[in-house]
């Protein structure tokens, strides 16, 4: 029955819709088809307890032509449907559709079985760990299942000798193409990696020597320690073999202080020095005072200086102390995430975050960027212009130094290279 309307009419009480009687008799006939289609006529037998249960004539379709016109598996989780372009089934699980397998399909449906190679008769699928995927292939012969022809005993294996005849006490061993076993009468010297009397054989009454690479054979020079081509001087009194001066490759004796691997090669310049053992603790040196003092502020270990002017103070570089030309301040430099730089030192009781700077014309400033190439450090002529290098030197990613020119600009700035957000002005001053 095709479903029946109730015709309200157009405006409320304009006497063109269906009357009461007729309206009901329509929701009448409607329900009966409903109860008729999902019941036995007077009760509801399909549905029970939130589950569809058809019975009898009573069918419920889950057909979709395409893969396309399933619904988002997401939100209808557990459904279950029929895509017949697909010939195949489906049902939703973690948010996607998941093929059920079919009896009448090929194993070759499953995404881990390749069967581009054709199988033959009495073939297997083998895993190839490669690909990932199960392949046909042949299978060894293997006793497994109880039937098989398998093999029973060592012999039997592809790659192991035929026989046990005739080598009794023998070592087994890989032999020499690497692709199989083999069994060896007896263990030969020769066998050690660094022992070689094959390629030349051994005769009676020599020896192994040592060739650079191999022990070889050799013929035995000592003859029993009384030849004269002896290799020792044990049992020979002959003055010769004790004269220094017969002997090759001799030594060289040190004849002065400064022919020794460990001492100054020279005494030129030293005068009434003395010696003492160096920083490094490897060799001896020359020094002004025996009692470790110093004639010059440069003969200390950790100062370096040569040819200071008037104005020149000392600054700490992180190693040692070396000249600066003017007054020297140093601040060191972090940040607070990608949106600030902070800085602590001088003129900071606490970590601030992008100050303002006041920098003095003659002064030379020390930022140190503990943030390295995450946030390089770069002073510039404007909020996002070019690099300031008069004056500038050293490193954006770690230690640079400012010596602030006489006729630099009244305003500068500093900003990261790479975070336009970290940075602030430089106020220039007299």
């Amino acid at each position: 029955m095709t479903r029946q309307l109730i015709n309200t009419g157009i405006i409320p009480n304009d006497g063109q819709g269906d009357s009461l009687r007729t309206a009901g008799g329509k929701m009448n006939n409607n329900f009966e088809e409903l109860y008729t289609a999902l019941g036995n006529g007077t009760t509801l037998t399909v549905v029970n307890n939130n589950l569809i249960t058809a019975t009898g004539a009573n069918k419920i379709t889950f057909l979709y032509n395409t893969l396309a016109e399933l619904p988002d598996a997401g939100t209808y989780h557990g459904m279950f449907a029929h895509v017949h372009g697909e010939n195949a089934s489906y049902y939703a699980h973690a948010g996607a559709w998941v093929k059920l397998a079919d009896a009448n399909k090929s194993i070759g449906m499953f995404s881990d079985v390749d069967l581009t190679a054709t199988p033959t008769n009495g073939q297997a699928l083998i895993y190839d760990s490669g690909a990932q995927t199960w392949k046909p292939g042949d299978v060894q012969a293997g006793g497994g299942g109880g039937g098989g022809s398998g093999v029973t005993n060592f012999l039997g294996l592809t790659d192991t000798p035929a026989s046990y005849s005739g080598l009794a006490g023998g070592f087994l061993q890989v032999n020499g193409t690497s692709d199989g076993l083999e069994i060896v009468a007896a263990f030969s010297i020769d066998k050690l990696s660094d022992v070689d009397t094959t390629t030349s054989a051994p005769s009676s009454g020599q020896v192994l020597k040592w060739n650079g690479t191999k022990w070889v054979p050799g013929d035995d020079s000592t003859a029993g320690g009384g030849a004269a081509d002896a290799g020792t001087l044990d049992g020979l009194d002959s003055t010769y073999f004790l004269n220094y001066n017969n002997l090759n490759n001799k030594p060289t004796i040190p004849a002065a202080f400064t022919d020794l691997s460990d001492t100054p090669s020279t005494l030129t310049g030293v005068g009434g020095r003395f010696v003492k053992v160096n920083a490094g603790g490897t060799a001896l040196e020359f020094v002004v005072d025996a009692g470790g003092g110093a004639s010059a502020l440069n003969d200390l270990s950790d100062v370096t200086v040569s040819s200071p002017a008037q104005g020149d103070v000392l600054y700490y570089d992180g190693s040692g102390w070396v000249k600066q030309n003017g007054p020297t301040m140093r601040w060191s430099i972090s940040s607070n995430g990608s949106s600030d730089y902070t800085f602590s030192g001088p003129g900071f009781p606490t970590t601030t975050n992008d100050p303002v700077l006041y920098l003095m014309r003659g002064h030379t400033y020390v930022f140190v960027n503990n943030t390295g190439a995450s946030h390089p450090f770069e002073i510039r002529v404007s909020n996002g212009g070019s690099a300031y290098t008069s004056g500038v030197s050293g490193s954006k990613n770690g230690t640079q130094l400012f010596t602030v020119p006489m006729d630099a600009p009244s305003t500068l700035y500093y900003q990261c290279t790479i975070h336009s957000g970290m940075g602030n002005t430089i106020n220039i001053v007299s």
